[in-house]
């Protein structure tokens, strides 16, 4: 399992000096990064400047108590004054071709709501037939709807169809022979002056139609009398903004939730016979000249518990900024990842191994001991500085160097002279990393190598081990020349003592 733990960072240690271990690799890979972030920025700005400025979201909630039972919301969308007009026609299926039945004073449109507010001011006046107490209703009274002709009105509770029956008790009324249909449908033209959905508009996503522009439902029944209830639906439109936003619109009070109505669904219903003769039995109407009325449709509009509801939110330049950072950081960390674990891990260790073994890092203690020859005649160092109890083997194996040194003319001029590290290429540590044990060659064993050695000494266990080891044997050490005790040759101490004197 440790081995798929990738959250955990090893400490970061600096290589000598900032910029040792940077490559031209690695520039190349960071203007690569750029080239990619600037081809993300110019995809993402493209697509906001081209798609739309508005994006939504549309919920349906059922029982919405909070908008239904808000008598605001009510009153300016189901109780709201709204532009109508009907018209009638014959869909004579056989012959393909619609009859228009608006001219045909048989066919009576009614506003029952209106209706019923007249028959209790006729009885109320007492104008009503003696003989059996029925209302007289006249073409231009205010309950019957002109076809095709604009009205301006609340949408009333029910719409009702009436036929003229000629010389009838309104009992056994019948249907003329030229109004009659056969395998045709009556219908009735619905136009209304509804809402209009536009997700785009920026003043408001959800409009009255212009004056002039209507909706139409077609409503199709038979002669038998069809109850029809059509369906209403609230609409509710939302803008979200943020905080600026919403103090801005405060400030002008301006309302970000936007109502509108419009027709769902309808349902059929046939009539058992009763609804047909509902004129003479229950509304007790006639004509001027005494005919009756017999029921072809029954219209109902009713609200239903259901609001749709939309939610748009206004498309920023700095959701794009944040996409294309987003993304960018994203393949910044992909490409870091990629050229550490390829290329920079291995080379880094190469680096430092090179460095070390570089004329300028190494020591050359032979020489050093050839230089320093009056110095350390001027300065003894005492033999009993630490006590150890191993001193004989000690000799031995020094003697046993020093006859090797003989031998080979002088080891450390040897080492000086041969280590130096050939110039490694990307492709060797690529191929180092994907198939080293595969293929056993000189460069890859080297490179191996370096790693072994990092990867042995350069750790903070060994680190911290051997400066305490130091720190004691300063401690133990016994010095002859006390001017030399204590004495720091850093550079970077001795420029802290330039600034101090200063």
């Amino acid at each position: 399992m440790r081995k798929l733990d990738f959250i955990s960072v090893a400490p970061n240690l600096s290589i000598f000096k900032a910029g040792a271990n940077k490559t031209n690799f690695g520039g190349i890979l960071f203007l690569i990064y750029i080239l990619i972030l600037l081809l993300l920025a110019i995809i993402y700005i493209f697509d906001y400047l081209s798609q739309d400025n508005y994006s939504f979201e549309y919920n349906l909630f059922l029982n919405d108590t909070k908008t239904l039972g808000n008598k605001e919301v009510l009153d300016t969308t189901f109780y709201k004054n709204y532009d109508f007009f009907f018209s009638l026609a014959k869909d004579v299926r056989d012959d393909d071709y619609t009859e228009d039945l608006n001219e045909n004073n048989n066919f009576i449109i009614l506003n029952e709501n209106k209706l019923w507010h007249l028959i209790q001011e006729r009885k109320e006046r007492k104008n009503i037939d003696p003989i059996d107490n029925f209302t007289i209703i006249n073409p231009n009274d205010e309950c019957i709807l002109n076809k095709s002709q604009v009205i301006t009105q609340q949408l009333s509770p029910s719409l009702v169809v009436l036929y003229r029956c000629h010389g009838s008790d309104g009992k056994n009324c019948t249907i003329d022979d030229e109004d009659k249909i056969k395998v045709d449908t009556y219908v009735l033209n619905l136009y209304y002056r509804g809402f209009s959905l536009d997700h785009q508009n920026p003043e408001a996503p959800i409009q009255l139609l212009d004056k002039g522009y209507y909706y139409r439902r077609d409503i199709e029944f038979l002669g038998s009398t069809n109850i029809i209830y059509l369906k209403w639906k609230i609409i509710e439109y939302q803008e979200q903004k943020g905080v600026f936003g919403k103090l801005f619109d405060n400030i002008r009070r301006k309302n970000n939730t936007y109502y509108g109505l419009q027709i769902d669904s309808a349902q059929i219903c046939t009539d058992d016979g009763h609804m047909k003769e509902l004129p003479s039995n229950y509304y007790k109407i006639k004509d001027e000249k005494g005919n009756h009325f017999i029921i072809l449709l029954y219209l109902q509009n009713y609200l239903l518990n259901e609001v749709d509801k939309y939610k748009r939110k206004a498309k920023s330049f700095l959701d794009v900024l944040t996409n294309i950072c987003a993304l960018g950081s994203t393949v910044f960390n992909l490409i870091t990842l990629s050229y550490t674990f390829l290329y920079s891990k291995s080379y880094d260790n190469y680096k430092i191994i090179e460095n070390i073994l570089t004329k300028n890092m190494r020591i050359n203690i032979n020489n050093n001991i050839k230089e320093n020859t009056n110095l350390s005649t001027e300065i003894e160092l005492k033999t009993d500085l630490i006590e150890d109890k191993n001193e004989e083997k000690e000799k031995e194996k020094l003697n046993i160097d020093n006859d090797k040194k003989t031998d080979d003319g002088n080891i450390y001029k040897t080492l000086s002279e041969n280590i130096d590290l050939p110039p490694i290429s990307f492709f060797d540590f690529l191929f180092h990393k994907l198939c080293f044990k595969c293929f056993g060659l000189k460069k890859h064993i080297m490179i191996n190598s370096c790693d072994d050695i990092v990867a042995k000494h350069l750790t903070v266990e060994k680190l911290i081990y051997n400066q305490i080891k130091l720190e004691y044997l300063w401690e133990d050490y016994k010095w002859n020349n006390k001017k030399f005790e204590g004495k720091e040759k850093d550079d970077l101490f001795l420029d802290l003592s330039l600034g101090i004197n200063k």
